[in-house]
């Protein structure tokens, strides 16, 4: 009986060689595969926007766990390790925002980029000194966020002693020895001194606020009295009597015709007086020490105040009376 031989008695050897080199190509093939699998897989923690995050995942470096994650970074954003680190299993990556905010301080005021954290943080990592009693707008406590302000207000406080200045009194008293609006200084009034101890409270190198710490009076202020008088009856020449509201010391001058009536619209004689409306109402009858009764009926450019300008019929009677000090009487 013949015996068959089929092909792979021919071909059985090389047949069977290929297969087994296909077969562990594919063993190779699927290590490989189940090796990247496997090792390429990494547990990491991530911290970011006060928040924990953990993750799987299949990379290389700390991007792909970033992008894995779904984060979003800004442009001055730090993150540790950096972006191009490897990733390892179990890794811790930070993340950390950076912000801009504006800061007013000894001023100036100027913009920072500063990890976002509180206000102490932003403070600190500035290197601002801070002195005791400083304000600071927000509090330190106060997170910060981009865009955000801080203020620095410097609060000091000076201490200077200084000098006040207290007023004296006037004390007016009657004295019945003297005519009515004749007055005479009896005593000079002093002031007196307070010696004080100041705090001074400074906002910005402006002053706020001012508080006495201690005062003592260094000396007591001296009151001024002035005599007042209370006669208002006097005898005048060829024993006769007057009563007068007041006795004004006045300079008093002469003068004579000069061709025009006066202010009153009348002309002028013997008994007319020019003086100032504001001290002496025109139409106001007077009584004149060396010269006599009167009434103040005419004005001048020269009689202001406490002056008076008598009339007299001639020249040389003008020009005798003269410049002189009288006392003019302001008859009731």
């Amino acid at each position: 009986m013949q015996a068959y031989t089929s092909p792979a008695g021919t071909f059985g050897f090389w047949g069977q060689k290929k297969l087994i080199i296909w077969c562990l190509g594919v063993v190779v093939a699927a290590g490989i595969v189940l090796t990247g699998f496997f090792y390429n897989r990494y547990d990491v923690r991530i911290h970011a926007d006060g928040k924990e995050m953990n993750i799987i995942v299949r990379g290389k470096t700390v991007a792909d766990s970033i992008k894995k994650a779904n984060i979003a970074l800004g442009e001055r954003d730090i993150v540790e390790p950096s972006l191009e680190a490897k990733l390892k299993d179990k890794m811790e990556i930070r993340i950390t925002r950076i912000i801009q905010v504006s800061v007013t301080a000894d001023g100036s005021s100027s913009n920072h980029w500063i990890p976002v954290g509180t206000v102490k943080d932003a403070v600190d990592s500035l290197k601002i000194s801070l002195n005791p009693g400083d304000q600071v707008i927000p509090a330190l406590g106060e997170h910060l966020k981009t865009g955000d302000s801080i203020e620095i207000v410097r609060i000091s406080e000076q201490y200077v002693d200084e000098t006040v200045k207290i007023a004296y009194k006037t004390e007016r008293r009657s004295d019945q020895s003297m005519e009515k609006g004749i007055t005479r200084v009896v005593r000079k009034g002093q002031e007196g001194l307070i010696q004080r101890t100041v705090k001074i409270t400074l906002r910005n190198g402006q002053e706020v606020k001012r508080e006495i710490i201690d005062e003592k009076t260094v000396r007591q202020p001296v009151n001024k009295i002035i005599a007042v008088g209370t006669v208002n009856v006097k005898t005048v020449s060829r024993g006769g009597t007057i009563r007068f509201s007041e006795a004004v010391s006045m300079t008093a001058t002469g003068y004579t015709h000069t061709g025009n009536n006066t202010y009153s619209g009348i002309y002028p004689y013997r008994g007319v007086v020019a003086v100032d409306p504001k001290v002496v109402k025109l139409g106001t009858k007077v009584y004149v020490e060396g010269y006599g009764y009167a009434t103040a009926l005419d004005i001048g450019s020269s009689i202001k105040g406490n002056r008076i300008d008598l009339f007299f019929d001639t020249e040389k009677e003008a020009r005798q009376w003269g410049r002189r000090t009288v006392k003019v009487y302001i008859l009731e």
